[in-house]
């Protein structure tokens, strides 16, 4: 399988979430894998909604910079990992610009039997399956990724059978001066390496996503550690 895994951490090799990414991949045993980090391309502007790469040039955007390197690998690949923190709720800035850039990919015309207006690819697409991996620094996932579930939503589907969202995330990054959360953060890593595995045969199982969404430390813990921090 041909991996392509997006990286939308400002943080670059240093983000909190690619830790849960690699576990994820080592868990599938995927090993044609290729790492965008968005934070080291190149591009030049948001989509500023001119629509030449449907009426002009179609499938070329005005903006010529490293996205026109990037869009074909999109074509090839047959595994997508989005992997990124939660900024506000939502995807980081810097990787909602990515994806909007991504529209050279489809075309104008709208989707006869969709509910919504969709619109068909461009191009014969590898893609068999896409999933999206992050961490967020709130000491629990529940309710802070509802706006994200509602845009998953949007392509079908139940987000738990292809989503990797875990709380707590900053301890990721924390855990070679302190040998028991290391400990605690090496058993939730093999959690995600079994999500991996599942996710490589068919979707995430509720009992894995049951585990996957349990906090690293006790709310209170976590909350004295990260105040005590922001002192």
């Amino acid at each position: 399988m041909k991996v392509l895994v997006i990286n939308g951490s400002p943080k670059g090799d240093k983000s909190d979430t690619m830790h849960l990414t690699r576990a994820f991949i080592e868990g599938a045993g995927w090993t044609d894998v290729e790492i965008l980090d968005i934070s080291k391309l190149n591009i030049k502007s948001g989509c500023t909604g001119c629509y030449s790469c449907w009426t002009v040039t179609p499938g070329e955007c005005i903006f010529k910079d490293d996205m026109v390197d990037v869009l074909p690998k999109f074509r090839d690949a047959e595994i997508l990992i989005w992997s990124f923190p939660l900024y506000g709720n939502f995807f980081p800035g810097q990787m909602k610009c990515f994806m909007d850039r991504m529209i050279p990919l489809g075309t104008m015309t709208m989707k006869e039997d969709s509910a919504t207006g969709d619109h068909p690819t461009r191009y014969e697409m590898k893609v068999q399956k896409a999933f999206y991996i992050s961490g967020c620094g709130f000491w629990t996932t529940e309710h802070n990724y509802n706006t994200l579930n509602t845009y998953l939503r949007h392509g079908g589907g139940n987000p738990s059978e292809f989503t990797v969202f875990t709380s707590q995330a900053p301890l990721l990054n924390e855990t070679e001066s302190d040998p028991e959360l290391k400990e605690i953060v090496e058993n939730y890593l093999d959690i995600v390496r079994k999500a991996g595995k599942e996710a490589a045969v068919g979707v995430i199982s509720e009992e894995t996503q049951t585990a996957l969404r349990q906090p690293f430390l006790p709310k209170e813990v976590y909350e004295a550690a990260v105040n005590a921090e922001a002192k």
